[in-house]
Parts: structure tokens; C-alpha cells; sequence
């Protein structure tokens, strides 16, 4: 006869969860399943997670596959033209300009649209040494 699995009750922001002794947790970027231990987990959940069990299962990235996305991303670490929160910004202020184009259809917003796209085009391709429309398009533009 099988030995019963002992299970832990903790209580979380979004309600109780019973936990094995080893929580077998699924990476959200490469889907590899990760154990961890549940005393871990829990203070895992507590801090990074905002203490919401559900957040976690929805959320949870092993670093291994964080640091490989970054690098699929064009995140390099070697590379002296890094990308980093800045060019995460410019990328954002890019897609921002061409929704604006989207729904604008005045003349002046169009063409002031236009020389922010320009302005942040220079910006990104001085400081990363990259065409900004490469990172939002996907290709060579």
C-alpha cells in the first residue's frame, strides 16, 4: 500500500493552498517543471509574488530562463552597446508615436508624431548602435 504524500496548508492573499513537502512549479518562459522545497515557496510567494498564490503559478520564471530571453531580446552582456531600461523606454515612446498615428488624423499631431519617431530613432541608434524599427517590427526595416 502507498505511503500517503504529507501536505502543508498556508494561507495566502488570494485564500488557502495545500502545498506538498516538494512543490512541483512550472516555468512560465521555458515550461520546465522546477522543485521547490514548500517552506522556500512560501517565502518565495510572500516577497516577490505579492503573498497571491495564483500570481505565482501565472508568473513564475526560473533565472536560467530569464537571462536566456534577455539574450533572445538582443540583451547581450558583453556587447558595449547593451540594451537596458532606457532602450526599453525608447522602444515603448516608439510604439506609443505609431499608435498615435494610428488614431490621429490632425495634420500638426501627425507631423510632430513624426519628428518625435525621428528624434527617438537617432536617440536609439546613437546610444545602442541598432535601428530601433528592428526591436518593435521583428525585421529589418
Amino acid at each position: 500500500m502507498a505511503r500517503k504524500k504529507k501536505t502543508f496548508n498556508y494561507e495566502f492573499a488570494d485564500g488557502w493552498q495545500k502545498l506538498p513537502s516538494t512543490y512541483m512549479a512550472t516555468c512560465t518562459i521555458s515550461k520546465e517543471i522546477v522543485p521547490i522545497y514548500h517552506k522556500f515557496l512560501v517565502k518565495l510567494i510572500e516577497k516577490k509574488y505579492k503573498n497571491n498564490f495564483e500570481y505565482f503559478t501565472k508568473a513564475f520564471t526560473t533565472k536560467g530562463a530569464v537571462k536566456q530571453q534577455r539574450e533572445d531580446a538582443g540583451y547581450v552582456e558583453d556587447d558595449k552597446f547593451t540594451l537596458n531600461a532606457y532602450s526599453d523606454y525608447l522602444i515603448v515612446c516608439y510604439r506609443s508615436c505609431l499608435d498615435t498615428l494610428k488614431d490621429n488624423f490632425n495634420k500638426e499631431a501627425i507631423t510632430k508624431t513624426k519628428r518625435e519617431m525621428e528624434h527617438i530613432e537617432s536617440c536609439f541608434c546613437k546610444h545602442f548602435n541598432r535601428d530601433v524599427k528592428q526591436l518593435v517590427y521583428g525585421t529589418v526595416v
